[in-house]
């Protein structure tokens, strides 16, 4: 009785600490994404010699991008429950897919090598593939927690 009433505290104190942290990283990606935000809008004026004017094109998507990892993690930084957690990852990866996909498909750089397009076409690639893993994995948290739910 008295090491399970330990164990409980224990689980208490790990869901506080649990609850601190995803608070900070809430934080630490809304001011990251601001930062981001800053950058990509201000790209053109610093005169980056391998960014193209095409990047206006898609500037529109990756800004929605950005402005709804900020609105996620605003709102997960008010009201935390695990189910909203995995929604709102869900459609943040819905979102950076689309931006991700843009810059691919219009690609705003112009290396002074070809190597270096394929390179990062390919990286474009591989982080597209991981946004719908990542999604797949959330969504399958989602699931297993509605199902943990509902059985109990």
């Amino acid at each position: 009785m008295k090491s399970d009433n330990i164990f409980n505290k224990m689980k208490g104190k790990d869901n506080w600490n649990e609850e601190k942290s995803h608070k900070s990283e809430y934080i630490v990606a809304i001011i990251f994404n601001l930062i981001f935000f800053y950058i990509v809008n201000n790209l053109l004026n610093w005169n980056i010699s391998f960014i193209t004017q095409a990047l206006n094109s898609i500037l529109w998507i990756i800004n929605l991008s950005i402005v709804a990892a900020i609105t996620g993690n605003f709102f997960l930084l008010l009201y935390d429950p695990r189910w909203l957690r995995h929604l709102i990852k869900i459609a943040m990866n819905i979102f950076a897919f689309y931006a991700v996909y843009f810059i691919y498909e219009v690609f705003p750089f112009s290396f002074s090598t070809i190597y270096l397009d394929e390179i990062v076409l390919f990286v474009l690639i591989i982080s597209m593939v991981a946004i719908i893993i990542a999604s797949f994995v959330e969504f399958i948290k989602l699931i297993l927690l509605i199902k943990g739910k509902f059985l109990d």
